[in-house]
């Protein structure tokens, strides 16, 4: 039965995560969009059919996974982020060298070495911080639309905080 529910709600659009602990679970955990197998109680065919395996068989540790997984995929964008804006000012120094002939006021060596120690810690950083409030109000993202890097966030960071930093 389990089979046919998830068929039926992924028709709709749905995204479905199953919980299963037997063989006759496996087709439902294989086919639905997250499959979580217990890994005290389940049997090794529902473990191998799923894609996350609850150590402990409690099903509060899914909330905590989704929890988690969601704070990193921010994080994740965050970061992004902040690299992608700081490319900007400093390829402009490079661009005025080429197009205007402006000498460039640091060596191309020296401007590595400034990337690195004041682009890579606060990056780093920013995958440490804390979760939003909000953050299992959400609805679940669409696989699909939502990616890590998008359009968006390329635009963003390259048109609006890149450009802002370059003429800063």
């Amino acid at each position: 039965q389990k089979l046919l529910i998830v068929s039926a709600i992924q028709q709709r659009s749905g995204i479905v995560a199953v919980t299963g602990d037997g063989v006759n679970d496996s087709p439902a955990l294989n086919l639905a969009n997250i499959g979580v197998a217990m890994g005290i109680e389940g049997t090794s065919v529902a473990k191998d059919a799923a894609d996350m395996i609850l150590l402990d068989d409690n099903f509060a540790s899914i909330v905590k996974g989704v929890e988690e997984g969601r704070r990193i995929f921010d994080n994740l964008k965050k970061s992004i982020a902040y690299t992608l804006s700081s490319n900007i000012p400093e390829i402009t120094p490079f661009i005025a060298f080429i197009v205007l002939g402006i000498p460039l006021p640091l060596p191309t060596v020296l401007i590595l070495f400034i990337d690195l120690g004041t682009d890579m810690i606060p990056a780093i950083s920013l995958a440490y911080e804390r979760k939003e409030d909000d953050i299992m109000k959400r609805p679940p993202r669409d696989a699909r639309t939502d990616r890590l890097v998008t359009t968006k966030l390329i635009s963003f960071s390259y048109l609006q905080i890149g450009v802002i930093q370059a003429l800063a």
